[in-house]
Protein backbone atom coordinates (compact mmCIF):
# COMPACT_ATOMS: atom_id res chain seq x y z
CA UNK A 1 0.00 0.00 0.00
CA UNK A 2 1.32 3.34 -0.91
CA UNK A 3 1.46 5.94 1.89
CA UNK A 4 0.25 9.48 1.23
CA UNK A 5 3.10 11.84 1.41
CA UNK A 6 2.36 15.47 2.43
CA UNK A 7 4.47 18.44 1.60
CA UNK A 8 6.83 19.63 4.29
CA UNK A 9 4.97 22.89 4.87
CA UNK A 10 1.78 20.98 5.57
CA UNK A 11 3.61 18.73 7.97
CA UNK A 12 4.74 21.87 9.81
CA UNK A 13 1.46 23.78 9.55
CA UNK A 14 -0.83 21.05 10.84
CA UNK A 15 0.77 20.84 14.33
CA UNK A 16 0.92 24.60 14.55
CA UNK A 17 -2.76 24.94 13.67
CA UNK A 18 -3.65 22.20 16.16
CA UNK A 19 -1.74 24.00 18.90
CA UNK A 20 -3.37 27.30 18.03
CA UNK A 21 -6.83 25.76 18.10
CA UNK A 22 -6.11 24.15 21.43
CA UNK A 23 -4.86 27.44 22.88
CA UNK A 24 -7.89 29.27 21.45
CA UNK A 25 -10.47 26.94 22.95
CA UNK A 26 -8.68 26.76 26.29
CA UNK A 27 -8.29 30.54 26.41
CA UNK A 28 -11.89 31.07 25.33
CA UNK A 29 -13.36 29.13 28.22
CA UNK A 30 -10.81 30.44 30.76
CA UNK A 31 -11.23 34.06 29.71
CA UNK A 32 -14.99 33.66 29.66
CA UNK A 33 -14.94 32.43 33.25
CA UNK A 34 -12.67 35.31 34.21
CA UNK A 35 -14.95 37.81 32.47
CA UNK A 36 -17.99 36.41 34.23
CA UNK A 37 -16.23 36.65 37.59
CA UNK A 38 -14.99 40.17 36.86
CA UNK A 39 -18.50 41.21 35.80
CA UNK A 40 -19.86 39.81 39.07
CA UNK A 41 -17.27 41.75 41.03
CA UNK A 42 -18.12 44.95 39.15
CA UNK A 43 -21.80 44.52 39.94
CA UNK A 44 -20.99 43.82 43.58
CA UNK A 45 -18.79 46.91 43.78
CA UNK A 46 -21.51 49.02 42.17
CA UNK A 47 -24.01 47.72 44.72
CA UNK A 48 -21.62 48.47 47.59
CA UNK A 49 -20.95 51.93 46.17
CA UNK A 50 -24.65 52.69 45.88
CA UNK A 51 -25.19 51.44 49.42
CA UNK A 52 -22.32 53.63 50.68
CA UNK A 53 -23.68 56.68 48.82
CA UNK A 54 -27.13 56.10 50.29
CA UNK A 55 -25.66 55.73 53.79
CA UNK A 56 -23.57 58.87 53.26
CA UNK A 57 -26.67 60.81 52.22
CA UNK A 58 -28.47 59.57 55.33
CA UNK A 59 -25.56 60.57 57.57
CA UNK A 60 -25.38 63.99 55.93
CA UNK A 61 -29.08 64.47 56.52
CA UNK A 62 -28.66 63.43 60.16
CA UNK A 63 -25.70 65.77 60.58
CA UNK A 64 -27.67 68.64 59.03
CA UNK A 65 -30.64 67.95 61.28
CA UNK A 66 -28.39 67.67 64.33
CA UNK A 67 -26.72 70.98 63.44
CA UNK A 68 -30.10 72.64 63.02
CA UNK A 69 -31.28 71.22 66.34
CA UNK A 70 -28.10 72.43 68.03
CA UNK A 71 -28.58 75.89 66.47
CA UNK A 72 -32.19 75.96 67.67
CA UNK A 73 -31.06 74.98 71.17
CA UNK A 74 -28.39 77.70 71.14
CA UNK A 75 -30.91 80.30 70.02
CA UNK A 76 -33.42 79.15 72.61
CA UNK A 77 -30.77 79.37 75.35
CA UNK A 78 -29.77 82.85 74.17
CA UNK A 79 -33.40 83.96 74.22
CA UNK A 80 -33.85 82.50 77.70
CA UNK A 81 -30.74 84.27 78.97
CA UNK A 82 -31.86 87.54 77.42
CA UNK A 83 -35.34 87.13 78.82
CA UNK A 84 -33.92 86.32 82.26
CA UNK A 85 -31.65 89.36 82.09
CA UNK A 86 -34.58 91.58 81.14
CA UNK A 87 -36.64 90.15 83.98
CA UNK A 88 -33.81 90.74 86.43
CA UNK A 89 -33.46 94.32 85.17
CA UNK A 90 -37.21 94.84 85.52
CA UNK A 91 -37.16 93.41 89.05
CA UNK A 92 -34.21 95.62 90.01
CA UNK A 93 -35.94 98.67 88.52
CA UNK A 94 -39.19 97.90 90.34
CA UNK A 95 -37.33 97.36 93.59
CA UNK A 96 -35.54 100.67 93.15
CA UNK A 97 -38.85 102.40 92.41
CA UNK A 98 -40.44 100.76 95.44
CA UNK A 99 -37.64 101.90 97.72
CA UNK A 100 -37.78 105.35 96.16
CA UNK A 101 -41.50 105.78 96.82
CA UNK A 102 -41.21 104.25 100.27
CA UNK A 103 -38.55 106.84 100.97
CA UNK A 104 -40.87 109.60 99.78
CA UNK A 105 -43.71 108.28 101.89
CA UNK A 106 -41.53 107.82 104.94
CA UNK A 107 -42.35 104.11 105.07
CA UNK A 108 -38.73 103.12 105.52
CA UNK A 109 -38.69 104.20 109.13
CA UNK A 110 -36.32 107.11 108.54
CA UNK A 111 -37.21 110.51 109.93
CA UNK A 112 -34.59 112.23 107.79
CA UNK A 113 -36.11 115.06 105.79
CA UNK A 114 -33.43 115.09 103.09
CA UNK A 115 -31.39 112.22 101.65
CA UNK A 116 -29.21 111.22 98.71
CA UNK A 117 -31.20 108.46 97.07
CA UNK A 118 -29.04 107.66 94.04
CA UNK A 119 -25.34 108.14 93.25
CA UNK A 120 -23.77 107.00 89.99
CA UNK A 121 -20.70 107.69 87.86
CA UNK A 122 -20.47 107.19 84.12
CA UNK A 123 -17.39 107.20 81.90
CA UNK A 124 -16.99 109.73 79.11
CA UNK A 125 -14.63 109.92 76.15
CA UNK A 126 -12.05 111.64 78.31
CA UNK A 127 -10.26 109.47 80.89
CA UNK A 128 -10.33 112.36 83.39
CA UNK A 129 -13.93 113.50 82.92
CA UNK A 130 -16.89 111.66 84.46
CA UNK A 131 -20.65 112.19 84.48
CA UNK A 132 -21.99 112.31 88.03
CA UNK A 133 -25.69 111.48 88.42
CA UNK A 134 -27.40 111.73 91.78
CA UNK A 135 -30.94 112.14 93.09
CA UNK A 136 -32.08 113.95 96.21
CA UNK A 137 -35.34 113.06 97.94
CA UNK A 138 -37.45 114.51 100.72
CA UNK A 139 -40.00 112.67 102.79
CA UNK A 140 -43.65 113.48 102.06
CA UNK A 141 -44.04 114.15 105.77
CA UNK A 142 -42.29 117.43 105.09
CA UNK A 143 -44.97 119.31 103.17
CA UNK A 144 -42.89 122.36 102.32
CA UNK A 145 -40.22 122.70 99.66
CA UNK A 146 -36.60 122.48 100.68
CA UNK A 147 -33.70 124.43 99.21
CA UNK A 148 -29.98 124.51 99.76
CA UNK A 149 -26.56 123.93 98.26
CA UNK A 150 -24.71 120.79 97.16
CA UNK A 151 -21.01 120.47 97.89
CA UNK A 152 -18.92 117.77 96.23
CA UNK A 153 -15.69 116.29 97.46
CA UNK A 154 -13.37 113.61 96.16
CA UNK A 155 -10.61 112.06 98.26
CA UNK A 156 -7.73 110.22 96.66
CA UNK A 157 -4.01 110.05 96.05
CA UNK A 158 -1.91 112.44 93.99
CA UNK A 159 1.86 112.29 93.82
CA UNK A 160 1.93 109.60 96.48
CA UNK A 161 0.16 111.69 99.11
CA UNK A 162 -3.47 112.04 100.18
CA UNK A 163 -5.39 114.80 98.42
CA UNK A 164 -8.87 116.29 98.53
CA UNK A 165 -10.76 117.99 95.70
CA UNK A 166 -13.73 120.30 96.37
CA UNK A 167 -16.55 121.47 94.11
CA UNK A 168 -14.57 124.36 92.67
CA UNK A 169 -11.80 121.98 91.59
CA UNK A 170 -14.14 119.29 90.27
CA UNK A 171 -16.62 121.42 88.32
CA UNK A 172 -15.82 123.58 85.31
CA UNK A 173 -15.18 127.23 86.00
CA UNK A 174 -18.23 128.21 83.96
CA UNK A 175 -20.53 125.74 85.72
CA UNK A 176 -23.31 127.09 87.88
CA UNK A 177 -23.13 126.38 91.61
CA UNK A 178 -24.94 123.22 92.64
CA UNK A 179 -28.14 124.34 94.32
CA UNK A 180 -31.28 122.35 94.99
CA UNK A 181 -34.88 123.34 95.50
CA UNK A 182 -37.70 120.81 95.38
CA UNK A 183 -40.61 119.35 97.28
CA UNK A 184 -40.34 115.62 96.58
CA UNK A 185 -37.17 114.85 94.62
CA UNK A 186 -34.62 116.37 92.24
CA UNK A 187 -32.03 114.78 89.97
CA UNK A 188 -28.66 116.25 89.03
CA UNK A 189 -26.25 115.46 86.20
CA UNK A 190 -22.88 117.16 86.26
CA UNK A 191 -19.52 116.61 84.61
CA UNK A 192 -16.61 116.46 87.03
CA UNK A 193 -12.95 116.54 86.07
CA UNK A 194 -10.02 114.99 87.91
CA UNK A 195 -6.53 116.47 87.58
CA UNK A 196 -3.73 114.53 85.91
CA UNK A 197 -2.14 111.91 88.15
CA UNK A 198 -5.02 111.89 90.62
CA UNK A 199 -6.40 108.50 91.71
CA UNK A 200 -9.87 108.84 93.21
CA UNK A 201 -10.85 106.74 96.21
CA UNK A 202 -14.25 108.02 97.35
CA UNK A 203 -16.78 110.73 96.58
CA UNK A 204 -18.77 112.70 99.13
CA UNK A 205 -21.97 114.67 98.60
CA UNK A 206 -22.78 117.21 101.31
CA UNK A 207 -26.18 118.91 101.45
CA UNK A 208 -26.57 122.20 103.32
CA UNK A 209 -29.98 123.76 103.95
CA UNK A 210 -31.28 126.38 106.32
CA UNK A 211 -34.27 124.09 106.88
CA UNK A 212 -32.05 121.46 108.48
CA UNK A 213 -30.32 121.56 111.79
CA UNK A 214 -27.24 119.82 110.40
CA UNK A 215 -25.82 119.07 107.00
CA UNK A 216 -26.60 115.76 105.29
CA UNK A 217 -23.52 113.97 104.04
CA UNK A 218 -23.16 110.75 102.08
CA UNK A 219 -19.90 109.08 100.97
CA UNK A 220 -19.45 106.24 98.52
CA UNK A 221 -16.40 104.44 97.20
CA UNK A 222 -15.38 105.68 93.76
CA UNK A 223 -15.29 102.32 91.97
CA UNK A 224 -18.60 101.25 93.48
CA UNK A 225 -20.38 104.17 91.83
CA UNK A 226 -20.04 103.02 88.24
CA UNK A 227 -23.43 101.76 87.05
CA UNK A 228 -24.47 101.30 90.66
CA UNK A 229 -27.37 102.62 92.68
CA UNK A 230 -27.12 103.68 96.29
CA UNK A 231 -30.54 103.42 97.89
CA UNK A 232 -31.68 104.64 101.27
CA UNK A 233 -28.27 105.77 102.54
CA UNK A 234 -27.91 106.54 106.17
CA UNK A 235 -26.74 110.11 106.75
CA UNK A 236 -23.36 110.39 108.33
Amino acid sequence: MNQLKLPKWQLTAIPVVAIMLTVFYVSKYYVADELLFANYQVKALRTDLQTSLSQLAIERTRATNAEREADIVRRANALLRESDRQRQDEIASLQADLIFYRRLGGANGSDTALAVHHMELQHTRSPRVYLLVFTLTQSLRWVSSIAGQVQLGVDGIQGGVAAHLDSQQLLAETADPLKFQFKYFQQFERLITLPDGFTADRLTIRLNSNSLGAAVEQTMQWQDMFDQTLTNPAPE
